[in-house]
């Protein structure tokens, strides 16, 4: 009968690990970072507030119907507020970790 504590040595190679993957590795295999995703998140709302001043424009001189310039210009608005509420729930839990006593 075998003890817990010698489940691996019957392999030869001492007791078994599951993290067998160095961290390095682990790291390189991961998705983005969050500041990655930040980053693609800002350039897309940054091309957004283009596309709508660029509709303005278009409307303005009656290549586009009032309708699309207008739906450009919300998707423009809401994807900007959504941007500012992530920027606050980010600092909100950056104050929060800040006020923490270690």
């Amino acid at each position: 009968m075998t003890d817990i504590n010698g489940i691996g040595s019957g392999l030869g190679k001492g007791p078994i690990s599951l993290n067998t993957e160095p961290l390095a590795s682990r790291v390189q295999r991961r998705s983005p970072g969050f500041s990655d995703r930040l980053k693609s998140a800002v350039l897309d709302v940054n091309s957004k507030q283009h596309i709508g001043d660029a509709s303005i424009e278009a409307v303005i001189q009656g290549e586009m119907g009032i309708h699309e310039g207008m739906m450009a210009l919300g998707k423009a608005n809401t994807s900007l507020k959504l941007l500012a509420q992530v920027r606050n729930k980010a600092m909100a839990a950056y104050n929060e970790i800040m006020r923490m006593q270690v």
